[in-house]
């Protein structure tokens, strides 16, 4: 018995009407589920974006702002109690526009308030820290009737409440955020090739469906160019190449964004809430000298947060690596980290100016240490609450001024990148909708006219 091949079998089952048809059906229907399948895509790319870059991010830096203005604000209160009432005009305005810093970034947080989790959080600060203002107005009271014992209770008072309440409530308002957008970057990121293989099987598939058309019909048919279907594949490889290219292109910018610019900023952002504590602490030391050892622990342990130097080296060492982009081996903390994820233009010299400004703030507060051991109290006053070249306020406004240009750098990159992610993927449901509408009328442009030959 001679065999049939196969497709003399599908000729016989099927006649030439009835496989134009199909062809165009079929086409029509893997139009639909390109349609579908990048519509999803794009719309999932858009959501992440928006979590990311407009919910979670800004509430993240919010809640880490609202820690440094009640730590410099805690800060600014124990400059001023070190004088005579009146005498410290500068903590006095400091205290002031930390004051109006967390009242408008307790609205900005509440205005953002995505999460279930932040409105009770954002309750339980604004009510915290009215009493902590109470409570500073009870010191300045008692400050101003010369009640040395009782203005240093009450201070000791309110930095419980900022230590054990405020702040914690702060981190927490960060973290519910932080693990939001780290949640929602993971799991796009784990279906983002997923669904990028799956836009290209399809789109391969719908340009394959209409060459075959155009082989069958020249076969069949005799047909050596069918205009309609050529436009409808030419249209479908265009359209394939744009939307994988605007989805790559969307997801590679959310990478940078997330990966690169806001990894650090977080990292930033936490060491500048860890410094305005530290600075805090110095303050402490000197306004509360009975627990001076215990401040002293404590601007240490900030320290190493931000920056842990192996024994064998020291920061000149590591600005050398730096400069000469080596890493430091077993260098630990938020800004080792931030030295290990250098990327953009210009960052490497802002890391290294920080570096050393960070290293001038250190050595300013091991003057004052060293003037309250040998009794010099006043002078380490001086040096801690000044304002001049050399004194610790100038040094430390020095260092956080250099730390905000390497901030904003990281920000504006992200915010960059966040916005260019967004626009790749602008207009993209009409363009695909007109796309993928054009393919199915060239095609049954194409193909009615074969198909009225046979009626």
């Amino acid at each position: 018995m001679t065999s049939i091949p196969t497709n003399q079998k599908l000729a016989q089952k099927f006649n030439t009407p009835q496989l134009l048809r199909s062809g165009w059906y079929t086409t029509w229907g893997v139009s639909l589920l390109l349609l579908i399948v990048g519509i999803y895509g794009v719309q999932a790319q858009r959501q992440v974006i928006k979590t990311v870059g407009k919910d979670a991010a800004p509430s993240i830096l919010t809640a880490q702002q609202l820690q440094d203005s009640f730590a410099d604000m805690d800060a600014s209160l124990a400059n001023e109690l070190l004088l005579k009432p009146g005498e410290n005009r500068q903590a006095l305005a400091d205290f002031e526009i930390n004051r109006q810093k967390i009242a408008n970034r307790l609205v900005a947080a509440a205005r953002n308030i995505t999460y279930p989790q932040e409105e009770g959080i954002i309750q339980s600060l604004q009510l915290n820290g009215s009493a902590y203002l109470l409570k500073l107005q009870e010191a300045r009271d008692a400050h101003k009737r010369g009640d040395t014992i009782g203005t240093l209770n009450i201070y000791r008072s309110a930095a419980t409440l900022i230590d054990r309440e405020i702040i914690p409530q702060a981190e927490q308002l960060s973290r519910v955020n932080a693990q939001e957008l780290e949640k929602t970057y993971a799991n796009q990121s784990f279906i983002n090739g997923g669904i990028a293989l799956l836009i290209a099987i399809v789109g391969v598939v719908q340009i394959a469906i209409l060459a075959i058309i155009q082989i069958f019909l020249y076969q069949r048919m005799r047909r050596i160019l069918n205009l309609p279907l050529l436009g409808a594949t030419t249209i479908a490889i265009i359209f394939l190449g744009y939307t994988l290219s605007s989805f790559v292109s969307a997801t590679n910018n959310l990478k940078v964004a997330k990966a690169d610019a806001f990894n650090s900023l977080y990292a930033l952002r936490q060491m500048r809430s860890l410094s305005y504590k530290a600075n805090a602490d110095e303050s402490r030391y000197l306004l509360d000298r009975s627990n001076a050892i215990v401040h002293e622990q404590s601007f240490n342990d900030k320290i190493k947060k931000i920056l842990t130097i192996p024994a064998n080296q020291s920061i000149d060492s590591i600005l050398a690596n730096v400069q000469q982009k080596k890493p430091t081996p077993e260098l630990t903390g938020l800004f080792a980290g931030v030295l290990n994820n250098i990327t953009f233009k210009g960052e490497r010299e802002l890391a290294i100016d920080t570096l050393k400004l960070f290293k001038e703030y250190l050595a300013t507060n091991k003057q004052i240490r060293q003037l309250s051991s040998s009794g010099k109290i006043a002078e380490a006053i001086a040096l801690g609450i000044g304002t001049k070249p050399g004194e610790s306020n100038w040094a430390f406004d020095r260092y956080k001024n250099k730390h905000t240009e390497l901030m904003d750098l990281n920000k504006k990159e992200f915010e960059d990148n966040i916005k260019l992610g967004d626009q790749h993927l602008d207009n993209y449901e009409i363009i695909a909708a007109v796309a993928l509408s054009s393919i199915a009328i060239l095609t049954l442009f194409g193909l009615r006219p074969r198909l009225m030959e046979y009626l």
